[in-house]
């Protein structure tokens, strides 16, 4: 008898074989061949235990017999001990069963070797044990236009979601959650929400027949529940944790869990973020592709005259001047759409009386070029849009930022030629 390998407190009664192999080994010390079989009755397929027959020659023609590796795929662990039985049969020529003697030196001469198993399913009970789950990082990007400027979060909500779907109840152990602000420095998440640094995880029950459910946990921070107002408004780049768990914690006896190849434990967040408060030269950068066309090659001489037609639709409540360059293969700025360190405005929607936007504000700006600046900027293959928002009187009415606010820029061409 050999015990089923099982961490600490796990008591292991079935577990069904993904991929594996079993080998035999055996040396014979009678000048006869020896014919028998092994069996393992606790390992079962279709419910006809594990038997595989064997004859062993003499020693003198193979000094150890092995059964080489045999396939154990789809076998079915079965056991009430957690342990496995293997038992041999093996027999002289004239039907007497013997028993192989040992080595002189002691050891056996008869071997069984397990390699390689990997299990798509194992159930038992699982007992109190704390072990190590996983360290890990969340990039977090608020801000994909490189927003830059001064505004505050009002009132943010995360909702931090763990699946899964382990068949046995685990209490997560907070051991590190910190947040990394925008410059480097970390900012630990202080809450009330979790009793003693932990939170008991929602799992698929192997009594209510859930094997391959995931179950969630959703876990809500707010600023009555914790200090994340504080920590979003650190702009966070990331966020590291670490959490370990615990199994069994509320020490159930009669438990009966399970594991498959595919149960997992993942960690997920979602961020709620009302944008409220006033904003003065709060920007955002957005590099866009170019294509001139026909006028990208044609010779200016032709040209008499070029006009750019710059078009917003803003679907925000703050206004905002832009700039826009013209930028070559490597990057570097050719000219400005704008000279003379001018902008235009594009002016803000309209606004209730909660600082939301109701509608949309079109503007429409007609740019004239000389013939030899457009002959440079012409070649540009990329825009370069720099904005910088403010909200009404100079960025000191408070108004909100909705993610369903828009704004639109849109830029034309039109060129008139000699002939």
């Amino acid at each position: 008898t050999n015990p089923i390998q099982a961490p600490n407190g796990v008591t292991i009664r079935e577990a069904i074989l993904k991929t594996g192999n079993i080998i035999f080994a055996l040396t014979n010390k009678i000048n006869a061949p020896i014919p028998g079989y092994f069996e393992v009755p606790e390992m079962t397929s279709g419910g006809v235990p594990f038997t595989y027959s064997f004859t062993v020659p003499p020693e003198s023609v193979v000094p150890l017999w092995t059964s080489g590796p045999i396939d154990l795929s789809g076998y079915e662990l079965n056991s009430n001990s957690n342990t496995l039985t293997f038992r041999y049969y093996a027999y002289l020529p004239d039907g007497t069963r013997v028993k192989i003697p040992n080595q002189t030196s002691g050891f056996a001469n008869v071997y069984v070797t397990f390699l390689d198993l990997k299990f798509s399913y194992v159930e038992g009970y699982w007992g109190f044990q704390e072990y190590q789950l996983i360290r890990d990082t969340i990039e977090i990007n608020i801000n994909q236009t490189e927003l830059v400027g001064d505004v505050q979060v009002k009132n943010p909500k995360v909702t931090m979601r763990v699946s899964n779907s382990w068949g046995f109840p685990t209490r997560g152990k907070i051991k590190y959650l910190s947040f990394i602000g925008k410059n480097g420095e970390e900012i630990p998440l202080q809450s009330s929400v979790f009793v003693d640094s932990a939170v008991d995880f929602n799992y698929p029950s192997w009594a209510a027949n859930e094997v391959g459910q995931t179950k969630y946990t959703d876990i809500f921070l707010d600023e009555t529940n914790s200090n994340i107002a504080d920590i979003f408004n650190a702009q966070p780049t990331r966020l590291i944790y670490e959490v370990d768990g615990i199994s069994n914690a509320l020490l159930d006896p009669n438990l009966i869990g399970f594991l498959t190849d595919s149960s997992t434990i993942k960690l997920q967040m979602r961020v709620e973020l009302l944008l409220e408060g006033s904003a003065k030269n709060f920007g955002a950068e957005q590099t866009l592709d170019l294509n001139f066309g026909d006028y990208g090659d044609l010779d200016t001489a032709k040209f008499e005259q070029v006009e750019f037609k710059l078009v917003t639709e803003n679907g925000t409540p703050v206004s905002a001047a832009i700039q826009l360059y013209f930028l070559d293969d490597a990057g570097i700025a050719i000219d400005s759409l704008f000279t003379g360190g001018t902008t235009i405005l594009m002016e803000a929607a309209p606004i209730n009386s909660e600082g939301i936007a109701t509608g949309s504000t079109r503007t429409e700006n007609f740019i004239p070029m000389s013939i030899a600046r457009f002959d440079r900027v012409r070649r540009a293959k990329q825009a370069f849009l720099k904005t910088s928002f403010s909200t009404a009187q100079g960025g000191t009415i408070p108004v909100k930022l909705l993610a369903t606010d828009e704004a639109t820029v849109k830029m034309g061409l039109k060129v008139k030629t000699k002939y």
